[in-house]
């Protein structure tokens, strides 16, 4: 069983802490056929896009929601979620707002102004107020939150990729307006560096985004 993805993917870490903190160590590969855009990777990403998990039996899983789930239900090792019911939704409020808000709205960050598919200002705009709203939402819901705790949890693998993102990206004025306006972000971050695996993530990510943006750097020199 593997990955399929780039370690400088923040959902692609959101499935390796999953696994790493049942004590699971997943290979990552690239994807097949040299690309995302590849016959190859589009013939078992029904989506298109990373990561995908690659199972020994020949078949795959995609997004990484529905990867996160798969290992914490499938692999042994500590359970990722709290056995009461009203602590495993309060998990699932911040798990899911992190995602669905503030990395939702990253995305058109990361297309138009870091990886120059193209120049969409307005996109840009939008996606920096939903991750604005995202981070309102979760300043409320972590108030009292115990975040990272001794057990990685769900929300963990969600937090960490995602505010390690927003710092990684802080060249950018919005960014870093937002990481002031919501202090909580880099007080969780810092938290959670104390931990060595959720600060492996930290240093795998800034890795891997600064191969990216060198050769993003090279290719605009060239042309």
């Amino acid at each position: 069983m593997h990955l399929i993805g780039s370690l400088a993917s923040p959902f692609v870490h959101r499935c390796l802490i999953a696994a790493r903190a049942k004590g699971h160590d997943l290979p990552v590969s690239p994807p097949p056929g040299g690309s995302m855009q590849s016959a190859e990777f589009q013939a078992v990403s029904p989506t298109g896009r990373i990561p995908v998990l690659a199972l020994d039996d020949g078949s795959h899983i995609c997004e990484s929601a529905a990867i996160v789930a798969y290992l914490d239900e499938t692999l042994d090792g500590p359970a990722l979620l709290p056995a009461a019911p009203a602590a495993r939704a309060h998990l699932r409020e911040i798990e899911t707002i992190a995602i669905g808000e503030v990395a939702a709205g990253l995305r058109p960050v990361m297309v138009h102004r870091i990886f120059r598919v193209s120049q969409n200002e307005p996109r840009v705009a939008a996606g920096v107020e939903q991750a604005e709203k995202g981070a309102a939402a979760l300043a409320r819901l972590m108030a009292d939150a115990a975040l990272p705790g001794e057990t990685i949890s769900l929300a963990d693998a969600a937090l960490t990729p995602f505010t390690t993102l927003l710092t990684i990206i802080a060249d950018q004025p919005e960014i870093a307006d937002l990481l002031a306006r919501h202090g909580f972000l880099s007080a969780y971050l810092e938290r959670a560096l104390r931990n060595p695996l959720l600060a492996r993530t930290n240093g795998e990510m800034k890795e891997g985004f600064a191969a990216i943006r060198a050769r993003i750097a090279a290719a605009a020199a060239a042309g």
